[in-house]
């Protein structure tokens, strides 16, 4: 950290006759478990800076950053100086509603013409009930309606027919006083009612000034190695015809500001450079027939006043909005394991007039880098449509928060592979969660009121896990039901773990056919509660737990906690929802994003003057090349990126692995107070084998005032990296394609709270087409945690990299709930630490697999080391090793590598909800002796005896191995 010189003092002065640094954060409030924090920073005002006090800043920044200094030119600094003093032209700026309904071309259309159309929408109405009703009848993993059912499909010509019986139908309703609805939540569900809840004549002015509409409209972001620079990312839905006045059938508008620019739809696979950020002013938009949300595509309303999503009453479609979408049999846009980077936030979804069976609020089959954010699916009232709020049938990875279901038969039904869902309410919904199969799945924070099941298991396949935490049922029959098919040995079943579960008038707590045990309810807190295989010392060997609590649960460490029923601390990604034009500042009035020029210097300048005068900083979407590390991003920053804006290491400075250089500081050492920072992705452009993505050293000034949301890492496979198909080839070791040191380091005395990360080392070539071409991509590390603590991290991956993907290390109070890992699909092509072994040791904890001999499966990329660390608690862990050098036939024997863990001289460690697939063993106790006593007494936890489901993928579970070591001292 650079010392302080007179310049601060200054700064320091000022401070006192304005605040210089402000509190960012306010505490989510308990017991509300949804949308819309409201934080300190949307109701403050910049600091408004004079000229000199400007010019000290800069002088500070250039002290402070002397390799960066002589790359900003004096007319640079003007140009800013401008940005910054800028006057608000827009914050103003309404736009109007019509206070009468409008007559429109489709309504005015003959009576003839009108009876034509409703045949075929009846029709059209009728196969789509008909595919409803077989996914529901027959839903499950990879299900999907037979090639030869015969399915009419929304061409044009129905599209046009459903459009003029949409537009009929609502005018009909709003002549009745019924088009439009209050929803109203009273009694004892009035604390649900959030900010943004549409309220009042949706005819009334409903429209309120958000600062994204505003930024994102003047800067609305490009895609520099897409080659189109005509093409813009950020679409708002009413320039393209919508008319959000709840009359009009805006479903070809919105799908028509999706689809521009020729983006990635069928027969695609997916892309890079075809991202769209779509916005919804406020209003109710009617629509009868799916909007088609395309690869890459962030669907984004005004969480001010949220905009309703209203199905039409003859509705034809899967979802009303849909991630995906069947075009016979199996086939399908995407692949759903690969169907990554998708958003949708700030809707109200209104079920409550569409008659058409089945319909889904919506379908979201997706893997990582994936979200649903705050949401309300509003349904009809009990199960006569079978109503279901969202459909996730298949995928890999993803998060959901802050989303409410009303009424309804299901609110989610859902399948995956692993996924973290949290601050969900159920007001009023028949079953509240209706889970096709999975292999693990987190459930924290979950309210369910007034619903007939919480949790219902009902699945054909074998095996899986569910751990439900910090979560309460009211006057519900039962809080879990688990119907699922079992095998011949007890492990094969679903695994349930419970951990501070709150009941009230429930008449079962865990009602388990498969396991054949019956938790009884009432009103209570149920601390801990297994079905499954237990690891502790008392059982070192594992036992079997038929439904009873643990032995030795996680402490309710107090800084980890203050979240709802009082257990892990939670925080709802921010929206900024009040703040003004004069609050932004955009980071392109400076940075190019080019994907060419050196932006190193000029983003420095500009989070530098955010920081200093209280600004939020916007980024366009777009690639902005940090060639100058390190990139500072300071202490009381706000960071909010577009579509996933892009901060991309390249250039000679990151050419060496013994060498390696940090991209982007996240403070500096010793730095403490509040950094807020969202929807950006960090990315290399190779070969940059020395690159640090990140290196986060802030410290929280309040508990989870360091944060980031949706942010990302990803290395190679992607156009303008230099690091595609072309580049690094299946059967190849270039060189050139080792492509980072590490993706993201915490450092001892950093903190911090994580949500919905992924650090994706690419094993396929995302802009290959269908075929997904697969890749050979090194990088060193994963992501190394030596944070003291408190940290959290919700749904976070790490994959492909060569040594490890979680190194937790001298670390202590972590949590993290659910993460996921893969393994390199290469080896033994290359071998770890190959090619990594000259760098070894250069970041804490280097696992060197000195003790493999140089053989393999036993040097394979450790999923998750635990080393010299206290009080590390994982409520999830789904680890894969799915390939040998991009064979798969070592799946079934379960040996594609030989061990996932490894755990090495710790205080103590919490691991629940285990599952893995591909290892001969899970968890590895290193045993050394400490003090005259062996630092673990546990045995080997192994694939063999806990699998679960001894079918493709061959799922190996266990619901907990904890390890605690009495006397411990950190050595």
């Amino acid at each position: 950290m650079h010392s302080l010189g007179p310049c601060f003092l200054l700064i320091t002065l000022l401070s006192f006759v304005q605040p210089f640094v402000y509190s960012r954060y306010i505490a989510p409030r308990e017991g509300n478990p949804t949308v819309a924090d409201e934080n300190a920073s949307e109701n403050a005002s910049p600091i408004v800076p004079t000229r000199e006090h400007y010019q000290l800043v800069v002088n500070e920044w250039k002290d402070a950053h002397p390799h960066l200094a002589d790359k900003i030119e004096t007319d640079a600094i003007e140009a800013l100086w401008n940005h910054l003093t800028r006057n608000s032209t827009s914050e103003n700026t309404k736009r109007s509603f019509p206070e009468s309904l409008p007559v429109h071309k489709r309504q005015d259309a003959p009576q003839s013409d009108l009876d034509a159309a409703r045949k075929l929408v009846s029709r059209a109405v009728a196969e789509v009930e008909e595919h409803n009703g077989y996914l529901m009848e027959n839903a499950g993993r990879d299900s999907f309606p037979p090639t030869n059912r015969k399915f009419l499909g929304i061409n044009e010509t129905v599209a046009k027919a459903a459009a003029m019986v949409a537009e009929a139908d609502a005018a009909e309703l709003a002549s009745q006083g019924k088009l439009f609805q209050d929803y109203t939540l009273a009694g004892e569900h009035a604390h649900f009612r959030v900010p943004g809840f549409p309220s009042g004549s949706h005819l009334n002015k409903r429209d309120t000034y958000y600062w994204l509409e505003d930024m994102a409209t003047q800067f609305p972001g490009n895609f520099p190695f897409g080659g189109d620079s005509s093409y813009k990312v950020f679409r708002n839905v009413q320039a393209y015809g919508a008319k959000g006045d709840g009359v009009t059938d805006d479903t070809a508008a919105i799908n028509a500001a999706i689809a521009d620019g020729n983006r990635c739809a069928n027969n695609c696979g997916s892309s890079s450079v075809k991202g769209a950020l779509i916005y919804f002013p406020s209003g109710t938009y009617l629509v009868s027939s799916s909007i088609i949300s395309l690869y890459g595509t962030q669907l984004v309303g005004n969480p001010n006043s949220f905009p309703v999503i209203l199905a039409a009453p003859s509705f034809s479609g899967l979802g009303v909005i849909s991630s995906d979408v069947y075009t016979g049999g199996s086939n399908e846009y995407y692949l759903d394991t690969n169907n990554f980077f998708r958003q949708i936030r700030y809707l109200f979804i209104d079920l409550s007039h569409c008659t058409t069976s089945g319909v889904k609020g919506i379908h979201w089959q997706v893997a990582q880098a994936t979200s649903i954010e705050n949401v309300i699916i509003w349904m009809s009232s009990g199960s006569s449509y079978n109503q279901i709020g969202i459909y996730a049938e298949n995928g890999s990875g993803g998060f959901m928060s802050g989303i409410i279901f009303v009424n309804g038969y299901i609110g989610i039904q859902c399948g995956n592979q692993q996924f973290t869902t949290r601050s969900f309410g159920f007001l009023n919904t028949n079953i509240a969660v209706w889970m096709l199969w999975d292999w693990g799945w987190t459930w924290k924070s979950i309210t369910c009121s007034g619903c007939n099941y919480g949790i219902y298991v009902q699945s054909a396949v074998v095996g899986g896990t569910i751990y439900v935490l910090d979560s309460s049922f009211s006057n519900t029959y039962s809080a879990v039901v688990i119907n699922s098919a079992t095998g011949s040995t007890k492990q094969e079943q679903m695994l349930v773990s419970l951990d501070n579960v709150v009941l009230s008038s429930v008449t079962y707590a865990v009602y388990d056919l498969s396991a054949n045990v019956v938790l009884n309810g009432g009103t209570m807190t149920i601390s801990s509660w297994v079905v499954g295989t237990v690891y502790d010392s008392a059982n070192p060997n594992g036992a079997w737990f038929n439904g009873k609590p643990l032995d030795a649960p996680h402490p309710n460490t107090a800084s980890l906690r203050g979240g709802p029923q009082g257990g892990y601390f939670e925080r709802q990604k921010p929206t900024y929802a009040t703040t003004t034009h004069d609050y932004w500042l955009i980071a392109q009035a400076l940075a190019k994003g080019d994907g060419v020029t050196d932006d190193t210097a000029s983003l420095s300048l500009m989070f530098a003057l955010g920081a200093a005068y209280g600004h939020g900083v916007f980024v366009p979407t777009g690639s902005y090349i940090i060639a100058s590390p390190p990139l500072l991003i300071p202490i009381n920053s706000v960071i909010v990126g577009a579509n996933w804006a892009q901060f991309v290491a390249s250039g000679s400075a990151y050419s060496n692995m013994n060498n390696p250089q940090v991209m982007i500081k996240v403070g500096n050492a010793g730095d403490v107070g509040n950094i807020e920072i969202q929807d950006v992705l960090f990315t290399v452009k190779g070969a940059t084998q020395g690159a640090v993505l990140v290196e986060w050293n802030a410290k929280a000034a309040s508990q989870g005032s360091v944060a980031i949301w949706d942010s990302h890492f990803r290395i190679g496979g992607a156009l303008g990296t230099n690091l595609q198909a072309a580049n690094c080839p299946v059967g190849s070791n270039n060189a050139n394609c080792i492509a980072a040191s590490l993706s993201l380091h915490v450092t001892s005395g950093a903190n911090g709270y994580f949500e919905n990360m992924w650090a994706w080392t690419a094993d396929h070539d995302m802009d290959s087409g269908v075929a997904q071409t697969q890749i050979n991509i090194f990088s060193g590390r994963g992501v190394l945690i030596e944070s003291q603590g408190p940290s959290w991290f919700y749904a976070s991956a790490s994959e492909h990299a060569v040594l490890y993907q979680y190194n937790i290390a001298s670390a202590q109070n972590i949590y993290m709930g659910m993460i996921q890992t893969e393994s390199p699909y290469y080896p033994p092509f290359v071998i770890a630490p190959a090619p990594f072994t000259s760098s070894l040791n250069k970041f804490a904890y280097d696992p060197t697999f000195s003790d493999c001999g140089g053989s393999f499966p036993c040097s394979a990329a450790w999923a998750l080391t635990i080393s010299n660390s206290n009080n590390i608690q994982i409520t999830g862990a789904g680890l894969y090793s799915f390939f040998q050098n991009y064979g798969q036939n070592c799946i079934a024997s379960q040996n594609c590598q030989q061990r996932l863990v490894a755990t090495t001289s710790n205080g103590a460690v919490y691991l629940f909800n285990v599952f893995t697939i591909g290892s001969i063993g899970m968890v590895h106790p290193f045993v050394q002796t400490v003090g005259g006593k062996p630092s673990s007494t546990l045995g080997l936890a192994l694939s063999a005896p806990n699998t679960v489901n001894t079918a493709s993928p061959f799922l190996a579970a266990i619901n907990a191995w904890v390890e605690v070591f009495p006397g411990w001292v950190k050595s």
